[in-house]
């Protein structure tokens, strides 16, 4: 009787020490809890600061207008899907990502589409990005981006493509110099620069080896009057 006495109450203090173990871990968890609700959910962990960077030529204070709801939001709540949902209207955002920076700040990084070039249309000039979509309407063609000719195709077509690819490999600041990008089939691609001389391309093939070593073309022959450049071959560039 006595080792199973002996045996009775080892048994029970084992289950008191189970029980006493399991209430501090519930304790622990239930503490935590709360902790972390009350730091989520407190005015000081709220959204009191919205920051927009990398707009440039979208209009800042109506992405500002756009997001102003959220000020007051418990910042660790807020997600991608509540700035898309403020920001799907504006054609020139391509993409944006959000940091959250506690205690109350929200910052919303932009990227804008980049217009690589106009096409004539009834009512003026569509601006486009190299997918084709259209940015914005103005009546005369752009000064810093060419217009690109495609023979009367469309948006949707490879002379498009190979037009878009070919004004997206150029460096911003040299396609501003750039009048017209003439895409007349997939293989024959031309530019005619804004001092008037005409660049044979080739195909879109390599664009970004053939913008090279057409910016040092030109770079290079500054001083002489040169009338067509041919990178066709890049590695065989010809001046005339």
């Amino acid at each position: 009787m006595s080792v199973l006495g002996d045996d009775a109450r080892r048994f029970t203090w084992r289950a008191r020490r189970r029980r006493r173990i399991l209430t501090w871990v519930a304790s622990v968890v239930a503490v935590l809890v709360a902790f972390v609700a009350i730091a989520v959910y407190s005015p000081i962990m709220s959204v009191r600061e919205i920051v927009v960077t990398g707009a440039e030529r979208v209009d800042k204070a109506q992405v500002d207008a756009s997001l102003a709801d959220l000020h007051g939001q418990p910042l660790a709540l807020v997600t991608n899907d509540d700035v898309e949902s403020r920001l799907q209207s504006y054609v020139l955002v391509q993409s944006y990502s959000i940091r959250v920076e506690p205690p109350s700040r929200l910052v919303v990084t932009i990227v804008e589409r980049s217009p690589i070039g106009t096409v004539q249309v009834p009512n003026g000039y569509d601006v486009m990005d190299a997918a084709g979509v259209v940015l914005w309407n103005q009546p005369e063609p752009a000064a810093d981006i060419p217009t690109l000719d495609l023979g009367g195709q469309g948006v949707g077509s490879e002379a498009f493509a190979s037009a878009a690819a070919v004004s997206l490999a150029l460096p911003v600041a040299f396609r501003s110099g750039v009048a017209t990008v003439t895409a007349k089939s997939i293989d024959d691609v031309r530019l005619t620069m804004r001092t008037g001389a005409e660049v044979v391309w080739g195909s879109a093939e390599d664009s970004d080896r053939k913008a090279e070593v057409l910016a040092a073309l030109v770079a290079a022959t500054s001083d002489r009057s040169i009338s067509s450049y041919d990178v066709s071959s890049p590695e065989t560039p010809v001046t005339r």
